[in-house]
C-alpha cells in the first residue's frame, strides 16, 4: 500500500507538470491594522536576516508588479527579514522548478500555488500543516468558506487564497432586446436557457452566424461541463475522498446539453477564442478575467451583463482558485506565516482586487468590492457559491479522464450512460495503481 500510494504520488507530480492550471502594488508599508497574534508576536524577537524564498504561479506582468511591490513594503517594514521573489508560467514551469527544489532540499519557504497542486504536494511533504497559525490567525472567519474548503487537506489547513477566478455567464442585452427578452432577467434555469438560447440563435439558412449559447467542444479543463453537474446537485468525490463520477445527475447534465447544443451553438476548442468575445454569441459560460478585453471594448460598451449560472436546482459555479502554502522544509515558519498574513489583510485583499481586477476572498470586503464595480456583486457571488477542482491525489488523472468523456459526449462517440461508466471505471484503475 505505501509503496503504491509513493508511485501514485510521483506519478502525479509528474503528470502536473504537464497540465495547465486555473488561474499595480501596494508600494507603501502597510499600518498593522489587526492585533498581533501569537504566531506573529515571534516575528518581532527572531533571528536577524532571515531570508525566505517566494515563488507563485504565473508570469503575467501585472501581478508580477503587484507582488514585488508588496514584498519590497513588506521586507522594508521587517527588519532582518527579506522575503525573495521568484515566479513560473502555468504549468510545466511551476511544477518543474517546485519539484527541482524540493528534490535537492532547497524547497521555496513560501508558494503561491492552486488547487490541483495541494493532495499531492501534501502527500510529498511540500507542503506545511498552518492549522496552528490558522486557528490563532484574526481573518480566519472572514474567509469566504468555499475559498477556505480550497486549501483543507483531510481536515487540515495549509494553502489560504490570494486569488480567485470564477466562471461567470455573460450575455448581450442588445441581442436580448432584439429577440424580444428582457436584458434584466437572464436566465436562472436550464428550461430557461433552452429556451433563451434558441430564441437568440441567429442563422443564415441551416448555417448558424449567431450562436444562443457558445459552448467549447474541447477543453483543456472542461469546467463548462462541470457547471452543469454541480447545478444539478453533484460532485466528482464523496466525504471519502472516492471518485463519483457516473452519477444520474451527470447523465441528465449532458442529456440536457445534446437537447439543444447542436441547434444553438458555434462549436470552438481551448485553443481558439470563444465566439462570444468575438461577438458572435448571445450567451456563454467564460473565465472572469477571460471577458475583461470585452468589457472594455467600446464596441460593446453597455452591451454586456453578467449572471451566475443557470441551474437546475442548486446554485453552484466553478470557481479557480490561487493560495499560499508554505513549503515543508521552510525553517522559519513564523516568518513565512507573517508575510501571508500581510498578503491576507483586508487592506491587501481589497487592494489586490483594485490592482488586478479579481474578486475579493474575505466576506467583510464584498461591499467594498461591489462598490468598485456594479457587476462585482455577480462576480462576489461566483466565487461564494464556487467549487474548484477535486482536492485528492488523483484530481490529475480525473482532469484528463474527464475531458476525454465530455468530448465523447459531445461528438457523439459515445451515449452518456457509457462514458460516464468508462471514466468512473479508468479513474478507479488508475488510483488503484
Amino acid at each position: 500500500m505505501v509503496r503504491n500510494m509513493k508511485k501514485t504520488i510521483s506519478l502525479i507530480l509528474a503528470f502536473l507538470m504537464l497540465i495547465a492550471l486555473f488561474t499595480g502594488c501596494s508600494t507603501e508599508p502597510e499600518k498593522k491594522e489587526e492585533t498581533k497574534t501569537e504566531s506573529t508576536a515571534t516575528t518581532d524577537t527572531a533571528a536577524s536576516d532571515v531570508t525566505l524564498k517566494f515563488i507563485r504561479i504565473g508570469n503575467d506582468a501585472a501581478e508580477g508588479d503587484y507582488w514585488k511591490g508588496l514584498i519590497d513594503s513588506f521586507n522594508k517594514a521587517n527588519d532582518g527579514i527579506t522575503v525573495e521573489y521568484d515566479e513560473a508560467a502555468i504549468g510545466e514551469a511551476m511544477e518543474t522548478k517546485l519539484n527541482t527544489a524540493f528534490a535537492a532540499g532547497l524547497g521555496q519557504d513560501i508558494i503561491g500555488h492552486g488547487i490541483m497542486s495541494v493532495a499531492a504536494r501534501v502527500e510529498a511533504g511540500h507542503y506545511m500543516d498552518i492549522s496552528s497559525y490558522f486557528n490563532k490567525w484574526e481573518g480566519k472567519e472572514d474567509i469566504m468558506p468555499s475559498v477556505l474548503a480550497n486549501g483543507t487537506y483531510n481536515g487540515k489547513t495549509y494553502g489560504l487564497a490570494y486569488s480567485t477566478t470564477p466562471f461567470v455567464f455573460a450575455y448581450r442585452t442588445d441581442l436580448f432586446e432584439k429577440a424580444g427578452l428582457d436584458p434584466n432577467t437572464p436566465p436562472t434555469t436550464w428550461d430557461e436557457l433552452k429556451e433563451y438560447a434558441i430564441k437568440l440563435t441567429e442563422k443564415d439558412g441551416e448555417k448558424i452566424t449567431v450562436a444562443g449559447f457558445a459552448f467549447p467542444m474541447t477543453s483543456g479543463n472542461f469546467v463548462e461541463f462541470d457547471i452543469f453537474a454541480f447545478g444539478n446537485g453533484s460532485l466528482y468525490y464523496d466525504d471519502e475522498g472516492n471518485p463519483t463520477i457516473d452519477t444520474p445527475e451527470k447523465a441528465e447534465a449532458f442529456e440536457f446539453l445534446q437537447s439543444f447544443l447542436p441547434d444553438v451553438n458555434l462549436p470552438y476548442n481551448s485553443n481558439e477564442v470563444n465566439p462570444f468575445l468575438n461577438g458572435n454569441a448571445a450567451m456563454t459560460l467564460i473565465n472572469n478575467v477571460a471577458l475583461t478585453p470585452m468589457l472594455n471594448n467600446e464596441e460593446y460598451k453597455g452591451k454586456v451583463a453578467i449572471a451566475t449560472p443557470p441551474t437546475n436546482g442548486t446554485d453552484a459555479d466553478f470557481c479557480g482558485c490561487n493560495m499560499l502554502f508554505i513549503g515543508g522544509n521552510c525553517k522559519n515558519p513564523d516568518e513565512a506565516f507573517s508575510f501571508i498574513e500581510t498578503a491576507l489583510t483586508k487592506k491587501e485583499v481589497l487592494n489586490r482586487a483594485k490592482v488586478l481586477a479579481i474578486p475579493v476572498t474575505r466576506s467583510s470586503q464584498v461591499d467594498a468590492f461591489i462598490e468598485l464595480d456594479p457587476m462585482n456583486e455577480v462576480r462576489a457571488r461566483c466565487v461564494e457559491i464556487g467549487i474548484g477542482m477535486p482536492r485528492t491525489t488523483w484530481a490529475a488523472s480525473f482532469q484528463k479522464i474527464r475531458n476525454e468523456m465530455v468530448q465523447q459526449v459531445l461528438y457523439s462517440k459515445a451515449g452518456a450512460a457509457e462514458a460516464l461508466a468508462s471514466a468512473q471505471s479508468q479513474l478507479e484503475a488508475e488510483i488503484a495503481g
